[in-house]
């Protein structure tokens, strides 16, 4: 099993855009925290990090999905 590094998690979030690999990261980091391999410190500084791109993630998928009403119209 991967060795638990805050700074390489946190970069490795801030670098994923795809949001079923930013969930499992997550996933991860809550499995290490009930395992208590990590501590709420950690588990608080990557969620400030995850949660954040994951709502901006779908914040932009929204943008994508939404039919523009300008197109087409005259």
């Amino acid at each position: 099993m991967e060795r638990f590094d805050l700074l390489e998690f946190q970069q490795r979030a801030r670098q994923l855009t795809d949001p079923k690999k930013l969930y499992e990261l997550w996933e991860d980091v809550c499995r290490r925290y009930d395992r208590r391999e990590i501590g709420n410190y950690e588990l608080d500084e990557m969620k400030e990090v995850i949660f954040p791109a994951l709502e901006a993630l779908a914040a932009l998928r929204k943008q994508v999905d939404q039919p523009n009403d300008s197109v087409g119209s005259t």
